[in-house]
């Protein structure tokens, strides 16, 4: 036999026993496909492309440039470079926003009147604008020159030209005017007042206050709270001293804001302070605290809803909240460790643990189970979340999580670093593979079966035993995607059904 006829045998033989364009391929990191009942996932690289559906949800990632995801309702949510983009959109509202810090953000919705509203900025808010379908929200603005704007900060609309030569600012039922601005102002309306700053300033609501300052910061002069029998009363002379009486409530600081101390004998309530380091409070009939700092050796705070304490601020705390049924107790190491555990009004708990940098678990009862491994993800700083859609194929050594979100099915999922190895188990199913080497699947009536050495050696278990055809690189299981979830009493179809019966 010739070389170009061997040749040839060989070919004929390797594309007879090659998967079939839909089954389960997992050559990781190059590429790999794994299917479950309502369940498929896809990536490439690593990780670094990525197609995942489950229930309604489907998502795609180009990491770490791009990450979509589409729900059945119809909505979407997009991120991109870690974050600094992003894109929402909620189809009940016709709710668009996106964003890519610093340079851009959009926003257009349909307010609960039926008024499309639409804002949008540039090159961090020097340049904004924004309509609405009725008229009464068209603003636009160049920073410093001219401009107006709508329902910004505070305000509900301002003007300014020339900035800060004029401006002008409106509130509710209260209008200010700027020249100069900070030195030369007036107010009209609801709260009259003037300021030459900073030699002289007053302000004055009928029936609510009285305030004015004289070469500010050195002294300030109030009246607050005007409508009750027993106004409060203040005044500051800055560096030295100040005093606030209302009632039988006194408050004196000295050198302020460092030294301080305030009583309420009706009340109970009494507290000092040396600012920052030492305070202590208690009592109160309103809003009872209780504050104990000696920093930063320890802490302790305490009202109706919160309690934490700290032991070398700010390192080691605990945490107690409870509010509208809701119970949560917390443990931390700043920032190495955090424990909290959570039990709602409804019932349910949760559970979020993370030993930074090593791993983190997250579990919300009748929503999700999650837990990852060299988990680099900051709370407070960047959200977790974004940070493994972007960056997660890079860090995430082990992954292991649990999607309990309303389904017909529940799909648990863990995958190692560069997906190295994979598993997945929903509607009875359970498959597991590693490249090359190979894997089981696991029917839901106990069936296994195997595939080994890029899909070449395979074979099941069971009363239909036996060998089975190679499905080269392997595992070469049939996709398992589309199947539904069974009716009460049913078990979930099989797909081998038909082939056995064909063999037999």
């Amino acid at each position: 036999m010739t070389f170009l006829r061997r040749l040839s045998l060989l070919a004929l033989l390797a594309s007879g026993s090659c998967a079939a364009p839909d089954s389960e391929i997992h050559l990781a990191p190059l590429f790999s496909r794994h299917t479950a009942p309502d369940y498929q996932h896809a990536e490439g690289l690593g990780g670094i492309l990525r197609f995942h559906a489950e229930a309604d949800v489907t998502s795609w990632a180009l990491s770490p440039l791009l990450w979509r995801e589409k729900n059945g309702h119809g909505d979407i949510t997009a991120s991109m470079l870690g974050g600094l983009g992003a894109y929402e959109y909620d189809p009940d509202r016709d709710r668009s926003y996106a964003r890519f810090f610093p340079l851009w953000s959009y926003r257009s919705e349909i307010r609960p009147d039926g008024i499309r509203d639409t804002d949008w900025a540039a090159l961090l808010w020097l340049i904004a604008g924004g309509t609405s379908s009725d008229g009464l929200e068209n603003y636009f603005w160049i920073f410093p020159f001219f401009g107006s704007g709508k329902d910004f900060l505070t305000y509900d609309e301002f003007r300014f030209f020339l900035f800060p030569l004029y401006l002008e600012n409106h509130k509710e039922e209260r209008d200010s005017y700027h020249w100069l601005w900070p030195f030369f102002g007036r107010t009209e309306g609801s709260e009259k007042g003037w300021h030459f700053w900073p030699l002289r300033g007053v302000a004055e609501v009928e029936g609510q206050y009285k305030r004015s300052y004289t070469l500010w910061p050195f002294w300030h002069r109030a009246e607050d709270e005007l409508y009750k029998p027993f106004p409060r009363k203040s005044w500051l002379l800055f560096p030295l001293f100040g005093r606030v009486t209302q009632d039988d409530y006194q408050a004196t600081t000295v050198l302020p804001p460092f030294f301080g101390w305030a009583s309420r004998p009706s009340t109970q309530f009494s507290s000092w302070q040396f600012w920052p380091l030492i305070k202590f409070q208690s009592g109160g009939v309103d809003a009872p605290r209780k504050i104990q700092r000696f920093l930063p050796f320890w802490l302790h705070y305490e009202d109706e809803f919160t309690a934490y304490s700290v032991l070398l601020f700010p390192f080691f705390w605990h945490r107690e909240d409870h509010a509208n049924g809701m119970e949560r107790n917390g443990n931390y190491f700043v920032p190495l460790y955090m424990s909290t555990t959570t039990k709602r009004e409804d019932g349910t708990r949760a559970r979020n643990f993370r030993l930074w940098p090593l791993l983190s678990y997250e579990f919300e009862e009748g929503q999700r189970e999650q837990f990852r491994m060299l988990d680099f993800g900051l709370p407070k700083v960047l959200d977790p979340d974004t940070l493994a859609r972007s960056f997660g194929f890079f860090y995430e050594f082990w992954v292991s999580r649990e999607s309990l979100k309303p389904a017909p099915i529940v799909v648990k999922e863990k995958r190692a670093w560069l997906n190295l190895y994979h598993q997945a188990e929903a509607g009875g199913h359970r498959r597991w593979s590693i490249p090359i080497v190979g894997g089981q699947w696991t029917e839901p009536d106990g069936t296994t079966h195997s595939s080994w050495l890029l899909g070449l050696l395979r074979w099941r278990s069971g009363d239909n035993g036996g060998m089975e055809s190679p499905a080269f690189p392997g595992p070469g299981w049939p996709d398992l995607h589309q199947l539904a979830a069974p009716a009460a009493g049913e078990q979930m179809a099989n797909p081998f059904d038909q082939n056995r019966e064909a063999d037999a």
